[in-house]
């Protein structure tokens, strides 16, 4: 008897109402489906050929039932299976036909389940190190930063929520406005599936304008860091030592998608992904003046500061202390940001 169990996989990534178009996978019979966002359901549509007429299916995640079906009264046809995922993780999704396994699994990987784009994550009040003696130059010298309660994103500013606000103010980007080729402008990420990806190709102002757009504002130099490497003075947002599985090389990835690159107090993807946009003026000597209260950075000058790394940069690159200086009309395939808000609304 022929057996084959071919799933496919729907879902709409929770980008709020009027975001992206839905996921659609192309047809899989073994290996892994395309990666998917906790907290949203997903129907697993499954077409069957020479199951036990007038059985019972079960859709499995890692063994265990999460759905039921009648299979097709002539033992040939579709069944479509409901399954929310709570947490992140590697699954196996398997069928069962009247107990007994019933065709080849597949494997999917589920992310984001902290929270959703947008969510943030509160930072109370409290002081930190900033900066580094032990890689000297602009990042010295080590420091102690008094910073009041705040909130930052949780991930990076999407593709996603991007184009909500192009679409709402007709938003043209820098890069836009200085005709830059295609591949070099923020909806070339603007397709298929990469909407959950962080949007890249947008200066200091295309960042500061969404940012007010969504009523937040981009973060201080300090508080990001202060995010990404906690009160314990991490080298990296994960611990002191670099994980190389933590991060994306060769491309961005989902904003979230690598639970080993989350800091301690919850922010995901401070190490890589893309570098990101502050708020601050950028000065080589900014540190000099010590410990210091809720610093905003230098009152002007010729660059703005972004923090974080890329997926195209070496270990060095991806340090929490870390400071490259940018003009800030400019827009590159490796730069996006995330907002902040000075306190719970």
């Amino acid at each position: 008897m022929i057996i084959s169990v071919v799933f496919a996989v729907n879902g709409r990534p929770a980008f709020g109402a009027g975001g992206s178009a839905e996921f659609v996978s192309p047809r899989a019979t073994a290996g892994e489906l395309p990666a998917q966002r906790a907290g949203v359901r997903r129907w697993y549509s499954v077409r069957i050929e020479a199951a036990p007429p007038g059985g019972v299916l079960e859709l499995l995640v890692d063994g265990a039932v999460v759905a039921t079906s009648p299979a097709p009264r002539s033992g040939t046809g579709a069944v479509v299976f409901a399954w929310q995922a709570t947490q992140n993780g590697e699954f196996e999704i398997a069928l069962r036909a009247n107990g007994a396994p019933f065709g080849t699994s597949v494997h999917q990987r589920i992310y984001g389940g902290d929270g959703p784009p947008g969510s943030m994550i509160v930072i109370p009040t409290g002081v930190f190190v900033m900066g580094s003696n032990r890689d000297g130059g602009d990042e010295a010298p080590e420091h102690r930063v008094m910073l009041s309660t705040y909130v930052i994103d949780r991930y990076e500013v999407t593709v996603g929520e991007f184009r909500d606000f192009v679409r709402a103010l007709h938003w043209r980007t820098n890069a836009e406005e200085n005709a830059s080729p295609f591949n070099k402008i923020w909806s070339i990420d603007a397709v298929g599936s990469r909407f959950d990806h962080p949007v890249r190709w947008v200066s200091w102002y295309d960042a500061e304008a969404y940012c007010r757009w969504v009523g937040k504002r981009l973060p201080t130099e300090a508080e990001w860091e202060r995010a990404a490497r906690g009160v314990d003075a991490l080298r990296y947002p994960w611990g002191r030592d670099f994980d190389a599985a933590a991060v994306s090389v060769g491309d961005t990835a989902p904003v979230g998608f690598n639970a080993r690159n989350r800091a301690v107090d919850g922010m995901f993807d401070a190490a890589g992904n893309v570098w990101e946009w502050v708020q601050d003026w950028y000065r080589p000597d900014t540190y000099a003046a010590g410990d210091v209260t809720d610093p905003q950075g230098p009152q002007k000058a010729d660059q703005k500061v972004i923090r974080g790394g890329s997926f195209t940069n070496l270990p060095e690159e991806l340090r929490t202390t870390r400071r490259i200086k940018v003009d800030a009309s400019a827009s590159a395939g490796d730069v996006g940001f995330r907002c902040a808000i000075s306190q719970l609304r």
